[in-house]
């Protein structure tokens, strides 16, 4: 029997677990052929999130709208493209410089970084337990925060946001198609340093725009195992080392762990807090001596595919499932969360 195409693996993927298919970087169904920025644009903003995998390949683009400065108290009556934001600015002890101020022309290349917030309902991804108001209220505490000067907009979209992507997106003549209307009118009606906020049917952007040499720092890794390694019994070759070089293309075998609407359309009822303490037990009996890793895959992964993928800095895969899976040696075992639950992973040879 021929080996199945990624790209078939793909389609398969996508069907298995439906409205998160356009965004499951996660699963290696990224598109090879696209430029680096070009895939940011549309996982950023796929323009049918719900659909296929095929078509949010090629979102389609909506008609621009001219953005505005209005402001309003009601989400859901927020024209696209328009601020939603409240009060005047700058607010006492917010940099009048972070204050939105469209430019004369816009350039050729914006580069912006925006922080993602939904309400249940709004985005592809798992429901955040909040609803449209509240998401508007915290977008807004956000983007005042982001104001103040000496503020860590990346920090906080690190810990706040809910796009699987970078973040960090640049927006040219070239991949603004790739992106909904409200996201790039937003974009192109900023300054650099200036923060906004507007919403799209994906939830609330909160926007700063950034330097267009501006490089996005590594995010560090939380640890989710945090006792000492090897544990009684544990093989010493599978605790975490960082591989010296760091190399630039790895294998890594994963076992999923999800939880309650981390992969929507799974009936997966256990709680984050459960699905983190199977992870870190199943890690533990992956790193015994002799432990089958394949045959604890077979017993506990959510992966609705291979289960084992190639991992390089270019790879379609969502940063921190990239990011450990780059920084292992051959035979260790660690775990990373990501928005799909938390993947215990293996490097292979």
């Amino acid at each position: 029997m021929s080996r199945p195409t990624v790209g078939s693996r793909c389609l398969r993927l996508a069907s298995a677990i439906g409205a998160i298919g356009a965004t499951l970087i996660v699963m290696g169904c990224g598109d090879k052929t696209k430029k680096p920025t070009e895939t940011a644009a549309a996982t950023a903003e796929p323009a049918a999130a719900a659909k296929t995998a095929e078509a949010a390949a090629q979102p389609t683009a909506k008609p621009a709208a001219a953005p505005t400065s209005a402001a309003t108290a009601q989400p859901a009556a927020a024209a696209e493209g328009a601020s939603v934001m409240d009060g005047p600015c700058p607010l006492p002890g917010e940099a009048e410089a972070a204050c939105p101020h469209k430019p004369a022309q816009v350039d050729a290349l914006v580069k912006v970084a925006h922080i993602l917030i939904g309400w249940d309902g709004s985005t592809p991804g798992p429901k955040p337990g909040r609803d449209e108001a509240a998401a508007l209220s915290l977008a807004r505490q956000l983007a005042h925060d982001a104001r103040k000067p000496g503020s860590d907009f990346i920090a906080a979209m690190w810990k706040n946001s809910q796009d699987p992507g970078p973040g960090v997106y640049d927006i040219t003549p070239q991949t603004r198609t790739r992106m909904v209307a409200p996201f790039t009118n937003m974009a192109e009606s900023l300054g650099v340093g200036q923060v906004d906020i507007v919403r799209s049917r994906f939830g609330f952007h909160v926007m700063k725009r950034v330097p267009s040499d501006f490089a996005l720092p590594e995010k560090p890794l939380d640890q989710v195992m945090t006792d000492a390694c090897p544990a009684a019994g544990e093989d010493p070759a599978a605790c975490p080392k960082t591989a010296e070089p760091k190399p630039a293309r790895t294998k890594v075998s994963h076992i999923l762990i999800g939880f309650k609407g981390s992969l929507p359309g799974r009936p997966i009822e256990r709680t984050k807090e459960e699905a983190r303490k199977l992870a870190v037990d199943v890690a533990h009996q992956a790193r015994k001596q002799g432990a089958d890793f394949d045959a604890l895959m077979k017993a506990h992964s959510q992966d609705p595919g291979p289960g084992t993928y190639e991992v390089t800095p270019a790879a379609g895969l969502v940063p921190p499932f990239k990011q450990l899976g780059l920084s292992l040696s051959v035979g260790n075992v660690d775990i990373v969360e990501t928005q799909f639950g938390f993947h215990v992973m293996k490097r292979v040879e």
